[in-house]
């Protein structure tokens, strides 16, 4: 399989900076494993190009590798002897190029950990020397919260110099439908529901094979690639990765309020709130409130959840079976998590099917869009989507039903039954209803959907983009 797949609004970006003939200096950050710098290499390798890849060596070494990296790259063999000897040589070198050459430089966290004056010293060399050249550079990483501290926020040495920023998240659902081309879509949503859509995780799922053998290989087997990936992952990104992994298992095992987070780790209200706010700028938690709530970073009702359906897997699957694997009986581990994924999977299409809202695919074009689709729920109902029109006007409450059995019509009316107890803004006009379902419709509820146009009949969303079928018959 091409490890490069989709990503044409992000070439798309890349390649407008390239044609712009003033100097460029982008960022492109996002989580580890989401594919940045397959996407940078596809961009550069047409192109004049160098692409550095930093680690923990120490400065000068990373400087003498650069050097003669950029020396083969540019066709400059005054620079392969000895390389660079300071960061000022490099950006004046840059400066001095008398045509378009991309240096991207890739983890500019590890040499910011090896010189912290480097965003200062590239904000110096921008404004006497860069900025007025054709100097074409983006600067890429990894830690969330670094790249925002030391090169986005208005603190940082290089405030306002980027021409351009990109946050790489991982693939939607409908994106990600290049991994899995095979598969049908009950086993695109199975799949989802363990790797999401970060691509590393994705590449190690063969659609010519079942989901029970992807899973030994690429999760229970001795030395398989994503057996360790969450401890791995936290270890990367973070200092205290243990504080951390403490929270996530407390919130793997239920406790979703931060009360209940508190009593599970013993850390204090302050402390806690402080590292959840690292785990969901890393895109491993959300914090989720009621659709309907209007000032949510206020909202008592918050819940935290693992956002990351890899890590709900992990958690879920594989700390529990580690006896099994460390005892060499991964296939075991591998059937139990195969014979629990459509249980599993169940939330994962609630996902699904709210980001399918959330990115327009229930829209009625020149009439409603929908927007803030989220969970609701009080203390008597619960309601997978609830989501509000531009203008307030019309709300969509939606039942997402993973059931290997048609949706009837008494679904319909426990909906219509729970959107009672919504309290919804006093502009709201008309209500609408989705349902959303794996198996289809029976016969009744079809023909109580074709008297109606406030219903909508969703049934296996589209994989390949565009709007899903909306069944009126």
């Amino acid at each position: 399989m091409d490890a490069f797949i989709n990503r044409l609004a992000e070439l798309e970006f890349l390649d407008r900076a390239w044609a712009d003939p003033s100097a460029q200096l982008l960022v492109v950050y996002g989580r580890r494993r989401v594919g940045k710098t397959a996407l940078l290499r596809r961009f550069s390798e047409a192109r004049p190009s160098f692409h550095y890849l930093a680690t923990r060596l120490p400065e000068a070494q990373q400087l003498r590798e650069l050097g003669r990296g950029l020396a083969a790259a540019a066709d400059e063999p005054l620079l392969a002897a000895d390389g660079f000897q300071s960061w000022e040589q490099v950006f004046t070198w840059i400066a001095s190029l008398s045509q378009r050459f991309a240096l991207v430089i890739d983890e500019l966290p590890y040499l910011v950990e090896a010189n912290p004056a480097l965003p200062s010293l590239l904000q110096r060399a921008w404004d006497t020397r860069l900025a007025a050249s054709g100097a074409f550079v983006v600067l890429c990483g990894s830690s969330v919260a670094m790249m925002e501290r030391e090169v986005l926020s208005e603190r940082a040495p290089l405030y306002g110099r980027c021409t351009g920023q990109l946050r790489l998240t991982p693939f939607s659902f409908t994106d990600a439908a290049g991994f899995f081309p095979r598969y049908g879509f009950e086993d695109r949503v199975r799949a989802w529901s363990v790797v999401g859509g970060v691509p590393y995780y994705m590449l190690f799922f063969d659609d010519t094979r079942s989901l029970a053998k992807n899973l030994d290989a690429a999760v229970f087997a001795t030395g398989a690639p994503l057996q360790d990936e969450v401890e791995f992952l936290l270890r990367q990104e973070l200092r205290e990765p243990r504080v951390y992994f403490g929270i996530l298992a407390a919130i793997a095992a239920g406790k979703h309020k931060l009360g209940e987070i508190l009593n599970a780790t013993g850390l204090t209200s302050p402390t806690a709130i402080k590292y959840l706010a690292v785990l969901q700028q890393l895109g491993l938690v959300v914090r989720e409130v009621p659709a309907t709530e209007t000032r949510p970073e206020k909202s008592k009702q918050g819940l935290y959840l693992i956002s990351d359906p890899f890590v709900r897997f992990w958690f879920r699957h594989v700390l529990p079976q580690r006896s099994l694997l460390e005892t060499g009986r991964s296939a075991d581990a591998a059937r139990r998590a195969a014979a629990d994924l459509d249980t599993f999977a169940a939330p994962a299409y609630e996902d699904i099917c709210r980001d399918a809202v959330s990115r327009g695919l229930l829209d009625d074009a020149g009439a409603v869009r929908w927007q803030r689709a989220g969970r609701w729920w009080s203390r008597t109902a619960e309601i997978d989507l609830v989501a509000l029109a531009e203008g307030g006007r019309d709300v969509l409450f939606g039942e997402a039903k993973w059931s290997s059995r048609p949706v009837g019509t008494n679904i319909l009316q426990h909906l219509e039954e729970a959107a009672q107890e919504v309290d919804l803004p006093s502009a709201v006009r008309r209500r609408h209803f989705a349902l959303f379902s794996r198996a289809g419709f029976t016969d009744a509820l079809r023909r109580e959907a074709a008297t109606r146009d406030d219903v909508h009949l969703v049934h296996q969303l589209t994989t390949a983009g565009g709007k899903p079928p909306l069944v009126r018959t």
